[in-house]
């Protein structure tokens, strides 16, 4: 908590002995941090800042230092990081707004590493889990869709990552078109749409199969007809996005299109 301290001497060094000890014992400070995010109970505002601190490890603007950092992570001990990103999954569960918000920031970071070289298996069953099973509440749901988000946009800035498979996508876009069904809560379409803008890049192969662009196209203009405006602005977006990435498979849909 004193990195979030008024007294800039109190946030100084608070700030510097957490810099000490991550580059001291990156193993000990990335398990600490973790359990902090995912430990229901401890102060949320401490789980938030260990949550952007998780995040801001594996993070530059700097191509070396991502590359610096990325390498890191991934020289951690299997079981190490297999600890922190349960937690993570646990934190996306949390009770708390601002913990959920950042637990999903901080494990997009870790499943951008890690999707591309199929690793991390646990991540799509369980946020699939998370936005389709009735046992998780709304906020679990939206978090797990704002992460699916996230993790597309990061994976598009990495110049480096091998591309990520089949499975991968068609997991993750069975996850978010889940969650834009006209059944669902309005708060979780909105994530849902904004999520699927941010996967269309990575659907290129369903978008070829004419049983999933029907499925994918029907829901996302049955979204432009919800009540809620930030959904229907959402879902406007992501058909002129699709228009523009996958213009030549619209034919069967321009009409339906014309009058929405």
């Amino acid at each position: 908590l004193g990195a979030a301290s008024a007294d800039l001497s109190v946030r100084t060094q608070a700030e510097q002995a957490l810099k000490e000890w991550e580059t001291r014992d990156l193993p000990g400070f990335v398990t600490a941090l973790s359990q902090e995010i995912g430990t229901e109970g401890n102060h949320p505002t401490a789980r938030q800042l260990a949550g952007l601190y998780m995040k801001n490890l594996l993070v530059a603007k700097d191509d070396q230092l991502q590359t610096t950092k990325h390498e890191a992570w991934k020289n951690l001990e299997g079981g190490i990081r297999a600890a922190v990103k349960q937690q993570l999954l646990l934190g996306m569960r949390s009770t708390e707004l601002t913990v959920r918000s950042t637990a999903a920031q901080a494990a997009s970071e870790v499943a951008a590493v890690e999707l591309p070289y199929n690793e991390w298996p646990e991540f799509l069953t369980t946020l699939l889990e998370y936005v389709t099973s009735d046992q998780h509440p709304e906020g679990a749901k939206i978090a797990s869709l704002q992460c699916l988000g996230f993790t597309c946009e990061r994976v598009m800035e990495l110049d480096d990552a091998p591309e990520i498979s089949t499975d991968t996508t068609d997991r993750m876009l069975t996850t978010i078109v889940d969650g834009i069904r006209a059944t669902r809560p309005d708060n979780i379409r909105f994530a849902a749409c904004r999520a699927l803008y941010n996967s269309l890049p990575f659907t290129q192969k369903n978008m070829e199969r004419k049983e999933e662009r029907d499925t994918i196209m029907q829901t996302v203009c049955e979204a432009t007809q919800s009540q809620d405006a930030r959904v229907r602005s959402a879902a406007f977006e992501c058909i002129a996005s699709i228009a523009s990435e996958y213009y030549e498979k619209l034919s069967d849909y321009i009409q339906t299109i014309f009058e929405l």
